[in-house]
């Protein structure tokens, strides 16, 4: 556990996500909300050797997204509604849940996500709450190249062509990125 993460960080973590996913008024967001309390979203880290590698992780990375992705769509002409804002930021790791176990060696993988994440977590989303087709593009591309390259999820022209229809894509990968960055790598 990163000694700077004390437990009543993880508390008001796990408050803050709950709080701003009980602001949302959509079918199955209470169900979503069980299925993140029962799973280790408030505890995994995000990643096992490239950014937010401690307990609480996951959590902390989503909400450094919302809180940067939130500033930057109030700045927009014709911003995002704030559920979809909540929604990707929280919601575009979800896959993470359950992939990671703490050993001796630090974290390590229990379960593959095969063809990428982003779809693993539209898919994980999709089972409680239907997503709009931007929300849909956020987390798809929220990689950026390294979706299409790394994990083969989608075209550098489809990413191209989504980025041209809705730039603010383009603004969450960058957010996203940054915040991996700024944790130690992406």
């Amino acid at each position: 556990m990163n000694p700077q993460f004390s437990v009543n960080q993880h508390a008001g973590n796990q408050s803050l996500v709950i709080d701003f996913l009980s602001q949302i008024e959509r079918p199955g967001m209470d169900s979503l909300i069980d299925y993140l309390l029962a799973s280790d979203y408030f505890k995994a880290p995000a990643s096992t050797r490239f950014h937010n590698v401690f307990e609480g992780g996951l959590c902390q990375h989503s909400i450094n997204v919302t809180r940067e992705f939130s500033k930057e769509n109030a700045k927009w002409q014709k911003p995002l509604p704030q559920d979809s804002v909540l929604i990707c930021g929280i919601l575009h790791d979800l896959c993470k849940v359950g992939t990671y176990k703490e050993t001796c060696r630090g974290y390590e993988k229990v379960k593959e996500l095969p063809g990428g994440h982003a779809k693993i977590s539209i898919s994980q989303a999709s089972e409680f709450i239907e997503l709009t087709p931007v929300e849909t593009s956020i987390i798809l591309y929220h990689m950026g190249l390294f979706g299409a390259y790394l994990d083969h999820e989608f075209t550098p022209w489809s990413m191209y062509k989504a980025i041209a229809a809705n730039p603010i894509i383009q603004v969450f990968a960058a957010i996203d990125q940054a915040d991996a960055r700024h944790k130690g790598g992406i």
